[in-house]
């Protein structure tokens, strides 16, 4: 009917989301999806001492990558100037990190500024990270090598880090490749999935996110 609520992301899209966790369990195995927790930036998940400096980056996404599980990979930043001196704050948000893939030698560079926003910063090494992970999917995972980067996203979600993936572009100012709604519905199916309290993860958000993520978690109950 015509005063009926309108889905907060379309069907199709609800169903690569399933898909992609589907995929992931059977991928993984259903022992590596068991496992999987909703990680938050404590020091349950994260050893790295506060600080910006190239160490302590490293020791941050060694963090993640034995949370993924997926191999050390070294970082190091990129050589740009102070965020003072760009012309838009969306500068920052755009070249957040780059992954280059090597068998051999891999490497992740990211913009140090984003060390002074540590969710952010996280988000970033979750999703260059994540690349490394699927490495060897890209052509099977739902939607195939087209969908390469929302697949990324998506899977920084199925592996834990839900939170960082809806705090992280909110912080920078950007959407990302997945929309922030479509990060929460994913959220939501992994909290649904792994019988996680829904408060758990509303009560970490910003009130725009928290707000996304009820509505998603409602529709995802009403499935």
């Amino acid at each position: 009917m015509f005063w009926r609520k309108k889905s907060s992301i379309s069907d199709d899209l609800k169903d690569w989301i399933y898909d992609g966790f589907d995929w992931t369990n059977k991928t993984f195995g259903h022992d590596w999806s068991a496992s999987r927790q909703l990680i938050t930036a404590s020091r349950q998940f994260f050893t790295a001492d506060a600080g910006d400096t190239p160490k302590i980056a490293q020791q941050i996404a060694d963090d993640i990558a034995a949370l993924i599980p997926v191999r050390r990979i070294p970082v190091e930043p990129l050589d740009m100037i102070d965020p003072e001196y760009r012309h838009t704050y969306q500068d920052l948000s755009s070249v957040g990190g780059t992954y280059e893939h090597d068998w051999e030698n891999p490497l992740i560079s990211y913009d140090p500024a984003l060390m002074r926003q540590p969710v952010a910063f996280i988000n970033t090494m979750t999703h260059e990270l994540m690349h490394a992970r699927l490495a060897n999917y890209i052509d099977l995972m739902p939607g195939g090598e087209p969908v390469h980067e929302l697949s990324t996203d998506l899977h920084c979600i199925t592996h834990g880090f839900g939170l960082f993936a809806i705090e992280g572009p909110a912080q920078m100012g950007w959407s990302g490749y997945m929309t922030q709604e479509s990060r929460a519905y994913a959220l939501a199916v992994f909290l649904d999935q792994h019988d996680i309290a829904p408060e758990t993860a509303v009560e970490k958000l910003n009130p725009r996110g928290a707000k996304a993520l009820r509505r998603a978690i409602a529709e995802v109950a009403a499935n």
